[in-house]
């Protein structure tokens, strides 16, 4: 009996307040912050529209410009790889089922172990061009790191120097 009752305290879990998620709809060029929008149909990415401070400084300039043109960049490599992509699979797709199925007409698909002979074909074939494009993100990444640590630490000095002024 003692159990039972054990049992049947546990199962009374106290309920958790939940919160309600807000969303507010802000337009990009009011916003005093980056914005992401969707994503994009070929390259998949969400575009950031860059806020702009009406103060900015050269250095928050140099890093909003550097930012800019990575996802630039970035934006163009995916948008291209991932339409050679569809094409080239698409290609695979229905040179293979022609083989398979000659003219027939109906329900014609593939099985998971013929399209993974695609996807390593296609891994293997671009292989160089991947390994180019890993080199060139963490060339980009790194100088924004940087850049963004150099505009971090100068707004530390900033804050320091005028804290010392009010005192």
């Amino acid at each position: 009996m003692q159990l039972s009752t054990t049992t049947a305290l546990n199962s009374q879990k106290p309920k958790r307040k939940v919160k309600k998620h807000t969303t507010t709809i802000t337009v990009p060029e009011e916003a005093k912050c980056d914005c992401i929008g969707p994503p994009h149909p070929l390259s998949n990415l969400r575009h950031t529209r860059f806020y702009v401070p009406p103060d900015e400084t050269i250095l928050e300039r140099q890093y909003r410009k550097a930012r800019q043109h990575t996802q630039e960049w970035n934006q163009a490599f995916w948008a291209s790889h991932n339409a050679n992509f569809k094409k080239m699979r698409q290609e695979f797709i229905q040179n293979n089922l022609r083989q398979k199925y000659g003219d027939s007409t109906g329900k014609q698909t593939l099985t998971s172990d013929e399209m993974s002979k695609f996807y390593k074909s296609f891994l293997d074939k671009h292989l160089d061009m991947h390994r180019e494009y890993n080199k060139e993100w963490y060339k980009r990444n790194v100088k924004n790191l940087f850049l963004s640590a150099r505009m971090t630490k100068l707004r530390g000095l900033n804050l320091a120097s005028m804290s010392s002024l009010l005192q």
